[in-house]
């Protein structure tokens, strides 16, 4: 790591985490507040996603990077990934994330509580999960993903509403199963031929 410009990496991650624990301390009440900084958030994303595409188009001179939080080994470390697919998915994820909150801002976040801060940590999710360098990695970005999505599934009111919410839950619950059955059969493999 030479710059400042390594660590934008991590920042599609970062910034939707802090933004949605800022509109948990902030409060339910506060719901215009919420919106606008749920808003600038993801205009930021989208722009910050633009800068990671040029990065990995080689705009700076690499074109694959890595990260390892903690500067751990990679054994041990969270690995995240830079090249132009993820830069790509994130850019996607951003400009489906401005779209979806400004057609929120109708009337859907309005109606339940905590649409802003769990929209935030599903971008969170998303976001890693198509960072993530291993499968252990992306497999704990997609269970974020997730577990905000069962409560924005939920979100609102109504009988079918719940209903088909606790549906979603327990396909995701099953479907999770077995990517962690698959992802560690994997790593035993792996571990064997080592």
């Amino acid at each position: 790591m030479t710059g400042w410009t390594d660590h934008l990496t991590i920042a599609p991650i970062v910034l939707p985490l802090l933004i949605g624990t800022l509109m948990i301390l902030v409060g339910e009440r506060r719901r215009t507040l919420q919106a606008m900084l749920g808003l600038a958030s993801a205009v930021a994303l989208l722009v910050l996603a633009i800068a990671l595409l040029w990065m990995a188009e080689g705009g700076d001179g690499t074109a694959v990077r890595v990260y390892r939080l903690g500067d751990w080994p990679s054994l041990f470390a969270i690995v995240l990934v830079l090249d132009r697919l993820s830069a790509l998915m994130l850019l996607l994820a951003g400009i489906l994330g401005v779209a979806v909150l400004v057609f929120s801002l109708a009337r859907w976040h309005r109606a339940g509580a905590h649409f802003h801060p769990l929209f935030q940590f599903q971008l969170m999710g998303v976001n890693g999960a198509f960072s993530a360098g291993d499968l252990f990695n992306l497999f704990v970005f997609f269970e974020v993903m997730l577990a905000a999505s069962y409560g924005l599934a939920l979100h609102g009111s109504g009988a079918r509403r719940v209903r088909a919410g606790l549906q979603y839950i327990v396909v995701n619950l099953t479907a999770s199963l077995l990517f962690l059955v698959g992802v560690s059969a994997i790593y035993g493999v792996a571990g064997t031929l080592n």
